[in-house]
């Protein structure tokens, strides 16, 4: 994990790198499942699945362009080129995205080899595309939120951004995040959510996560 920069002089990033470590791990048991899986056992769960992860990867990228991007470059103009490029990611990825969730919706109507491979391929296209954008904004934009964004301001934007998670999407999402953040050290570990989130995890959303990728896993 990149530095936290959790000192009170420095915004703590820690949601925001458990984000991105969520979005790589659920993509990869994407892109696993549909490679190995048989096509009994994708057809009912994989439109789903796509369903939630397009939507929460749309929504983390319209936060980038519309609140982090912009917060950045208020403190930070010289960053402007690679901002730019970083935006022409999402709007690649967009595409990349819709790509595969016609080959996704397609294998749902008919379940067969050539569909599955077709929807894998869709699966992999974007994750040879979303992964080395997440390590450029991991390396160079990670720091650069933390060492010049101040650290009230940080933590609004990430209340806000919690908070615009669509609401039927909430459990699950939070649930991402809760899983990755259980696998870091406690030292690590950002502070705990507010109380009414850390109750909802405890009684059903960590089950709902569960029930959400455990059918994707891959013996």
């Amino acid at each position: 994990m990149a530095d936290t920069g959790s000192s009170p002089s420095r915004a703590d990033t820690r949601v925001l790198q458990a984000a991105h470590a969520a979005f790589r791990l659920a993509t990869t048991r994407l892109a696993d499942a549909t490679a190995k899986l048989p096509p009994s056992a994708l057809q009912p769960i994989i439109g789903s699945r796509w369903s939630f992860y397009a939507a929460v990867l749309h929504h983390h990228h319209h936060n980038e362009d519309d609140m982090l991007f912009p917060a950045l470059l208020a403190v930070r103009p010289e960053m402007g080129a690679l901002i730019d490029e970083l935006e022409k990611d999402h709007r690649e990825l967009a595409s990349s995205i819709d790509v595969a969730g016609a080959v996704v919706s397609a294998f749902e109507k008919q379940p067969d080899a050539a569909g599955q491979t077709a929807m894998h391929d869709g699966i992999v296209a974007v994750r040879d595309a979303f992964f080395p954008h997440l390590d450029v904004e991991d390396a160079q934009l990670m720091p650069a939120y933390a060492e010049s964004i101040p650290p009230k301001e940080w933590d609004r934007m990430d209340q806000k951004a919690l908070k615009s998670i669509p609401r039927p999407y909430l459990p699950t999402a939070v649930g991402a995040l809760d899983e990755v953040m259980q696998g870091w050290p406690k030292d690590e570990r950002p502070p705990p959510p507010p109380p009414p989130i850390r109750l909802m995890l405890a009684l059903s959303w960590r089950k709902k996560w569960a029930q959400w990728y455990k059918p994707l896993l891959v013996s």
